[in-house]
């Protein structure tokens, strides 16, 4: 494995569609069983290696700071209330580490980030992106041309790939951002028209806690003692 010791989190975000958590905390800081996600999301890559962590924080960043103040391998940096996802990697340029990885606050996966940061070494790209195929939230119903049903499929794995965020990038990324820059879109556009993306792909658990029903799925699992992202190893 390479010597990638740095981890940036995406932290700044309002978590509108989570208002009766969010009104009073960042989404990031929302609790599963007795820690924030994002606790649970350090964890993941803690498993690996003593990686430095860099918390983009924007949103009632002061929760953040109070709840990780004195943590030493933690620095919480404010990255703006209202700055896009590119504009806050842009705005700790100075911080950054020749390769770091990078990742949103509340999206918990079992990937196994050595085999992650081995594969983007290996393909000597700017970006590495970890996608995943997703199982669809409902089942699907099949039917003739006369409309009889003839078959149901139980939520279904999705033809297509999503990014779950679990990136590597290398420092020449600063070159495709701005102030205003929204990752997801012109930054990893211009990467993939580079040919300086690469996807990582990662068959096992993701699940971003983006709505309050994630929220209780994901708190459930955690008091069954059946968190898939616990057993981070895969």
């Amino acid at each position: 494995m390479s010597n990638i010791k740095q981890v940036v989190i995406l932290a700044g975000g309002k978590g509108t569609r989570m208002r009766v958590l969010t009104e009073s905390l960042p989404k990031p800081m929302v609790n599963i069983g007795s820690e924030p996600v994002i606790q649970h999301l350090m964890n993941i890559f803690s498993f690996y290696s003593n990686f430095e962590f860099i918390i983009c924080s924007g949103y009632k960043s002061e929760i953040i700071e109070r709840y990780f103040k004195g943590v030493k391998n933690v620095k919480v940096v404010f990255t703006g209330e209202d700055t896009n996802t590119g504009g806050r990697l842009y705005n700790i340029r100075d911080l950054l580490e020749p390769n770091f990885l990078f990742t949103y606050g509340d999206g918990l996966a079992n990937v196994n980030i050595n085999n992650l940061i081995d594969f983007h070494f290996s393909q000597n790209s700017i970006g590495t992106l970890t996608v995943s195929n997703p199982t669809s939230r409902f089942g699907l119903v099949e039917f003739d041309e006369k409309y009889f049903v003839n078959k149901f499929i139980e939520k279904p794995k999705l033809e297509g790939f999503v990014n779950i965020g679990y990136m590597v990038f290398n420092i020449k990324i600063l070159d495709y951002l701005n102030n205003n820059s929204t990752i997801e879109e012109e930054p990893l556009t211009r990467l993939s028209e580079d040919g300086e993306l690469k996807a990582f792909i990662h068959n096992g658990y993701f699940e971003p806690m983006d709505t309050y029903r994630e929220y209780v799925k994901m708190n459930d699992l955690w008091e069954k003692g059946s968190a898939p992202w616990a057993n981070h190893k895969i």
